[in-house]
């Protein structure tokens, strides 16, 4: 399978704290906001199980995407002695991402392997025929027979 990954920018409404703090009406601070949507193509050495799995991986890395952004906008909103440990927080997602996307990898390079495998299946196998197993001496003897013939 591969997939298609869309980027929709657009803004959002939000609660800011300081909409407290200055009286303002509640949810009017608009923030810019990114939703992804992915379309997955499937491809046709694909079984249901191999497409079911690559939907799963997919899922846990747009989920984790999701998060890792939606963590930065919270970021922005937080007291400064938090900012560090929402960095972090939003690394773990993106560690979730990557994981994610590792194991794609990792199923379609098992899919590539056991397609090679299958197409060396009905392939013959070369065979060598100069194998020896003698004494030496025997062989340095006929050698020599040969040689005075």
């Amino acid at each position: 399978m591969s997939d298609k990954t869309k980027i929709i920018e657009g803004e959002k409404p939000i609660h800011h704290p300081l909409e407290e703090v200055f009286e303002i009406e509640e949810g009017t601070t608009i923030v810019p906001h990114v939703a992804r949507t992915t379309e997955m193509i499937v491809h046709e050495e694909y079984d249901k199980k191999d497409g079911e799995l690559e939907e799963q991986f997919q899922e846990v890395y747009d989920a984790a995407l999701g998060a890792f952004e939606g963590q930065m906008d919270e970021a922005e909103l937080v007291e400064g002695k938090y900012k560090a440990r929402n960095g972090e927080v939003a690394v773990q997602f993106l560690n979730a991402a990557l994981a994610a996307a590792r194991e794609k990898a990792g199923l379609k390079k098992h899919k590539d392997k056991v397609a090679i495998e299958k197409g060396k299946i009905g392939t013959p196998k070369t065979q060598n025929n100069n194998l020896i197993i003698a004494d030496r001496n025997e062989l340095l003897k006929q050698f020599m027979d040969i040689e005075d013939e």
